[in-house]
């Protein structure tokens, strides 16, 4: 399996989802769950809040070295977001089509501008502060937590072990964001909660051992691929397990956005990216991204807040 072998595990932003997993029969486009869960004394609905370079300074000292730009929006993580604990004993998974059904936003795509607007991961001229702002209206009304971006979530693993188990898998590989890291894990002698520990937040690749299906997540979005031989599992096995929609031969990476949208609204050179890094963890300041290459500075960030 090339892809995998060559550790090319997550399509690049405009390649085809389907030409990228040629390999895999299809691709399904999985989307991150929200949840329900009380929690009180909390002002946010969302793993990370809008904080200023005061902030940011006290809780670390390399913001510093970081002039106050006037146009600097700087996010940190929620300490008042729910634990992993609180989430598996306490939280009520919601889907995307529930909050679509109770608010104005029309579909996947409106929804997926919204989060990704709330946590600061778009270029001023691509946010969509209205949609975000329905979005937050009824999430804080109803109690409804956003997902972590960039991770795999309790529910969605618990639903890819039971998927797993359902179909005779007895081994999987996980793979973390940089390929320096990659475990076995035996689902023979695995319960759910064993298989959700083992899989920490910076794993991004989870495949068996034959290949015929493969999950993929990237930081900073909420949707993941997930690449199947339909041989070994049906269409109907993952619709039934996991809220999303079937890859057509344009869909990629890009899927939020209709074709040339994104170079209307930026009114850019070709050489414009279309990101705005986020540095997470502890804390982030918007900046120009490329999609394909980490820089230095979010390699030094990373390894100074995990």
């Amino acid at each position: 399996m090339s892809e995998i072998e060559n550790k090319n595990l997550y399509p690049y932003e405009e390649t085809p989802v389907l030409k990228h997993y040629s390999e895999f029969d299809s691709v399904y486009v999985g989307l991150l769950p929200f949840f329900k869960l009380d929690k009180e004394h909390c002002d946010a609905n969302s793993s990370k809040k809008v904080i200023s370079l005061e902030e940011a300074r006290k809780k670390d000292g390399i913001f510093e070295k970081i002039e106050n730009y006037p146009n600097m929006t700087i996010f940190s993580s929620s300490e008042c977001y729910p634990t992993d604990e609180e989430i598996t004993q306490h939280g009520k998974k919601v889907t995307w089509k529930e909050v679509i059904q109770n608010t104005k936003l029309n579909d996947y795509k409106e929804l997926n501008k919204a989060l990704m607007t709330s946590i600061g991961a778009y270029k001023k001229k691509l946010e969509r502060q209205d949609l975000s702002k329905v979005l937050n209206q009824y999430s804080d009304k109803n109690n409804i937590w956003h997902p972590t971006e960039g991770t795999f979530d309790f529910f969605s693993k618990s639903s890819i072990f039971e998927l797993l188990t359902l179909n005779g898998i007895e081994e999987v590989l996980i793979e973390d964001e940089f390929y320096e890291n990659k475990t076995i894990i035996d689902l023979t002698s695995s319960n759910k909660s064993d298989f959700c520990e083992k899989i920490d937040f910076k794993d991004y690749y989870i495949y068996d051992k034959n290949k015929s299906i493969l999950f993929a997540i990237s930081w900073d979005y909420f949707f993941y691929f997930i690449a199947i031989n339909e041989k070994v599992f049906s269409k109907k096995s993952i619709e039934s397990n996991f809220e999303g929609f079937w890859a057509d031969e344009k869909s990629s990476h890009l899927w939020t956005w209709e074709e040339g949208e994104i170079n209307r609204l930026l009114n850019s050179e070709n050489d414009e990216k279309l990101m705005a890094t986020t540095y997470k963890n502890n804390g982030g300041v918007s900046a120009k991204r490329n999609n394909s290459n980490k820089t230095k500075l979010w390699s030094k960030l990373k390894s100074v807040w995990s």
